[in-house]
C-alpha cells in the first residue's frame, strides 16, 4: 500500500475569533497531526491561512495548497470541518463533488465524518448550506455589534484624525493631540478669514507645516516610506484635505460613524445613506466652537473670487450657462467698465457655445427680487410654499422616479434569477451535466453579474429615496425661505445657503421682445416657479468688430425668467 501524501489546511477568521471559536490554528494543527498520525497518512505540508474570511478564496495558502495539488504533490487534503475550507457553499460543493475527485485527492472533514473516499457523503451538502448561513448570520451579528457599539459613542479608526489620538485607556476614545490640535484650529481661523482650500495648502506648503500622512507615518500608525523618500513631500498639502476637515464635524466634539458596510459575500463596500449613518454629539473635546465651525464653512461654501478692483461677485461659482454646462465668468468691458456674465466655453471657443451675456446689475435684481417673492409665500403661507416645491419637484423627479421604480423591479428580478441560476449550476456540476471548464467559467460570469446587479440596485435605491425625500426637503426649503422674507441685499453667505446653482440661457425674440431665461435651483426646493423680470435697456457699449461680446442687437429690451 502505497503513502498518500497528505496536506493539513488550517483556518481561522476573525469573526470566528469575535464569535469566541476556541479551536485556534494550533489547536487545528494538534488535532489534525494527531488525526494523521493514527490513521497512517504522510504530512508533507501544513497550509494556515490566519485571519482569512471564509467567504474568500483568494487566500494565500489555501492557494499555494492548489498549486501543489496542480504540481501532483497531494493526494490527501484533511481539514477539521468543512467549515474550515469555507463557508460558500456553493464554491465548497464544487471542490469537494468536483475539483478533488478530478484530481484524484481523497478530502477529509474530520469533525463532520465526511470523507470522499466513501460515497455516502450526502450530510456534506447540508452542512456546506448551514456554514454560509453561520457566515450570514455571523455578518449580522457582527454589524449589529458595531453599530451599537457607535450608537454607544465608542469611536472607531483604524488611524487617528489630525489633531485627535486615541486614549491610552481607551481606544474607543479621542483625546486632543497637543502636537496636531493647532494645526486644525488654523485651518479654521484661515477659511473664517475668507481663504480658500487651495490657499491654505499653499500657505501651508510655504510655512512648511506637515501634513496628515506624514504624522501618521512619523508615528508609525501608517507606511508611507515610498510617498516620503522625498523630504518635500512632508509638507504637500491637498485641498481635499482640507476641505474635508472643515467639514468634518469631529472637530466640534461630534461623532459619525457607520457611514459604509460591506455587502455581504461580495466582498465590497457601499454608503449608507445619511439617514441611517450614526451620529453622537459630544463624544470628545471640540477643537473649534459652533460659531468658528459654521462661520468657515459659509466661506468656503461661498467660495469668494476678487477682481482686479477688489470686487467680489456674490455669485461666484454659482452661475452656470444653460446650454453647455460651464460656468459663466464675470468680465467688464465698455467705457463704463459694465460688469457682465459670460459663457467661458465661448470665450475660449466662439464656435463651442453662444456667449449668453447677462448683465450682473439685472441677474443680481432678477435674484433678489424671485428670493423676496418666494420668502414672502414661505412665511405668509407655510403650506401653499410647501406645496409649490413639491408640485415643482413632482415635475422634475416624477417621471424619473417611475423609471426606477420599474428597473428596481427589474434588477431585483434578475438578481433572483441569477441566484437560481446558481445553485442549478451546482446541481448540473453534481450530476456531470456541465464540465468543470464550463463551471468554473459561468461561475464567474454569474458571480460579476450579481455584484454588477447589486451595485445597480443600490444606486436605485438611493436614486428613489432622493424623490422620497422631496416632501421632507419641500418643508425644509419653505422654513429656510421664511427666515429671509423681506431680504434687500444679496452676499455670498445669503446666497450659498438658498441657492446651489442659477442657469442662465441665451437670448430669444419673440414678437419683437428679447428674451433671456434664468432658472434658480433652491436649496432643498430645486426649481420653483417662473416669474418674468423685465431689465433695463441695454446698449452693447464695444465698437470692436473683433469683439467676442459683440452680437445681437444694440438695444435689447430683456425680459429675465427664472
Amino acid at each position: 500500500m502505497s503513502v498518500l501524501r497528505t496536506a493539513l489546511y488550517c483556518r481561522l477568521s476573525k469573526d470566528d475569533m469575535l464569535q469566541g471559536d476556541s479551536e485556534s490554528i494550533k489547536t487545528q494543527k494538534a488535532m489534525l497531526t494527531q488525526y494523521a498520525k493514527e490513521h497512517g497518512f504522510l504530512v508533507v505540508e501544513v497550509y494556515v491561512d490566519d485571519g482569512w474570511s471564509g467567504l474568500n478564496f483568494q487566500r494565500p495558502d489555501f492557494n499555494r495548497m492548489l498549486d501543489d495539488i496542480e504540481a501532483g504533490r497531494i493526494d490527501v487534503v484533511i481539514t477539521k470541518d468543512l467549515s474550515r475550507l469555507g463557508r460558500d457553499h456553493l464554491k465548497v460543493g464544487h471542490f469537494t463533488e468536483i475539483y478533488f475527485p478530478m484530481k484524484n485527492v481523497r478530502y477529509i472533514a474530520v469533525n463532520d465524518g465526511v470523507d470522499t473516499a466513501n460515497k455516502n457523503n450526502d450530510i456534506a451538502a447540508l452542512k456546506n448550506v448551514m456554514n454560509e448561513f453561520y457566515s450570514r448570520d455571523n455578518s449580522r451579528k457582527i454589524r449589529s455589534s458595531i453599530r451599537a457599539r457607535a450608537k454607544a459613542g465608542l469611536y472607531r479608526t483604524s488611524f487617528n484624525p489630525i489633531g485627535y489620538r486615541k486614549a491610552p485607556d481607551n481606544h474607543n476614545k479621542l483625546i486632543v493631540d497637543v502636537e496636531t490640535a493647532w494645526i486644525v484650529k488654523r485651518i479654521f481661523e484661515l477659511a473664517g478669514a475668507g481663504m480658500g482650500a487651495h490657499k491654505i495648502a499653499t500657505q501651508f506648503r510655504r510655512e512648511q507645516v506637515p501634513c496628515p500622512s506624514w504624522w501618521l507615518h512619523s508615528r508609525g500608525e501608517k507606511d508611507y516610506s515610498k510617498r516620503f523618500e522625498n523630504p518635500e513631500n512632508k509638507y504637500e498639502w491637498s485641498h481635499t484635505v482640507i476641505r474635508n476637515i472643515i467639514a468634518n464635524p469631529l472637530y466640534l466634539g461630534h461623532s459619525v460613524m457607520c457611514k459604509t458596510e460591506s455587502i455581504f459575500k461580495v466582498g465590497k463596500s457601499k454608503k449608507v445613506p445619511e439617514a441611517e449613518q450614526i451620529r453622537v454629539e459630544n463624544t470628545h473635546e471640540p477643537l473649534v466652537s459652533q460659531e468658528i465651525f459654521d462661520g468657515a464653512n459659509a466661506k468656503i461654501l461661498s467660495r469668494r473670487r476678487e477682481d482686479r478692483s477688489h470686487f467680489i461677485s456674490p455669485f461666484a461659482g454659482l452661475v452656470k450657462c444653460g446650454t453647455c454646462g460651464k460656468a459663466l465668468g464675470l468680465r467688464y468691458w465698455g467705457r463704463d467698465r459694465n460688469r457682465v456674465y459670460v459663457c467661458t466655453t465661448y470665450a475660449h471657443n466662439t464656435k463651442s457655445c453662444t456667449d449668453h451675456r447677462i448683465y450682473y446689475e439685472d441677474l443680481y435684481k432678477a435674484v433678489l427680487a424671485d428670493i423676496q417673492y418666494h420668502a414672502r409665500i414661505a412665511y405668509e403661507d407655510r403650506e401653499k410654499a410647501v406645496a409649490l416645491a413639491v408640485k415643482m419637484n413632482d415635475k422634475e423627479d416624477g417621471s424619473k422616479g417611475k423609471t426606477n421604480e420599474s428597473k428596481l423591479k427589474q434588477a431585483k428580478k434578475r438578481y433572483d434569477e441569477v441566484t437560481r441560476l446558481f445553485d442549478r449550476l451546482y446541481e448540473d456540476s453534481l450530476s456531470g451535466r456541465i464540465s468543470n471548464d464550463n463551471f468554473n467559467r459561468l461561475i464567474e460570469k454569474y458571480q460579476s453579474e450579481q455584484e454588477q446587479l447589486l451595485r445597480q440596485i443600490d444606486a436605485l435605491e438611493n436614486a428613489l429615496q432622493e424623490v422620497k425625500d422631496n416632501q421632507l426637503n419641500a418643508v425644509k426649503w419653505a422654513d429656510l425661505m421664511a427666515e429671509y422674507v423681506g431680504i434687500q441685499e444679496l452676499t455670498a453667505e445669503n446666497l450659498n445657503l438658498l441657492i446651489e446653482r442659477i442657469e442662465v440661457f441665451d437670448r430669444t425674440e419673440t414678437g419683437g421682445e428679447v428674451l433671456q431665461a434664468i432658472r434658480i435651483c433652491y436649496r432643498f426646493g430645486g426649481y420653483i416657479g417662473e416669474r418674468t423680470f423685465h431689465a433695463k435697456v441695454l446698449k452693447h457699449p464695444c465698437k470692436k468688430q473683433a469683439c467676442p461680446l459683440r452680437k445681437g442687437k444694440d438695444n435689447e429690451k430683456i425680459s429675465l425668467i427664472s
